[in-house]
This record gives C-alpha cells, sequence and structure tokens, in this order.
C-alpha cells in the first residue's frame, strides 16, 4: 500500500530530523574539544613494517591545517560570547536613571 501524499510525509519527516540549534557555549565546547584532538594528531607517529617509528607529516600537516582554522573560528566565538555578554549587562541598566549625553536644542545634531 502506497502513501497517498508522500510530499508532505517527505516533509514532515524532514522536519522532525532538523534539531535545534545549539549554544555559542556548545560550539565553544566542541571546537575547543576539535583543537585538542588536532593536537594530538600533530604528535602521530607511523610505525614501519621493521619496528622503527617516524614522524606521519602528512596528517601532521593537515592537523596544522586544522590546528589554524580551529583557532580562527574558536577566537571568534569567544569574541561573539563576551559580546553577548557585554550587550547583556547593558541592555539590563537600560532602567536605571543614570545621566547620559545630552544634545542641546541648538543646530544639526
Amino acid at each position: 500500500m502506497s502513501n497517498p501524499n508522500p510530499t508532505t510525509a517527505r516533509q514532515a519527516k524532514k522536519r522532525k530530523r532538523r534539531s535545534k540549534p545549539g549554544s555559542i557555549e556548545d560550539a565553544r565546547a566542541l571546537l575547543w574539544k576539535a583543537l585538542q584532538r588536532a593536537g594530538e594528531l600533530l604528535e602521530a607517529e607511523t610505525v614501519k613494517e621493521d619496528g622503527s617509528v617516524t614522524p606521519d607529516n602528512h596528517t601532521a600537516l593537515r592537523a596544522i591545517d586544522a590546528i589554524s582554522q580551529g583557532a580562527a573560528a574558536y577566537a571568534r566565538i569567544v569574541e561573539v560570547g563576551e559580546l553577548e555578554a557585554r550587550i547583556a549587562a547593558l541592555e539590563g541598566g537600560e532602567g536605571e536613571d543614570t545621566p547620559g549625553p545630552r544634545l542641546s536644542g541648538r543646530g544639526a545634531a
């Protein structure tokens, strides 16, 4: 027995599959784990058939690339988190009677 309306079923399945967006803190923690793992791979070694151990240059180069890209993304995430905290602190102080800049009634602003 076939589905009389497969489009609707497909769309419902797609909506169900979508995960909820994570927070900045979740992304920061995940990226930090990835950077740590890339750091471990940077020190990877290859054991040859004769038993000698040599550094794995290919893996090391890929790890260096991953670390450089990950570090830039991590810095942006940390910066966004700090900016969100500063904005929240500024918005929390709106109700207070703090003197702010005043514009004079004369001239163009």
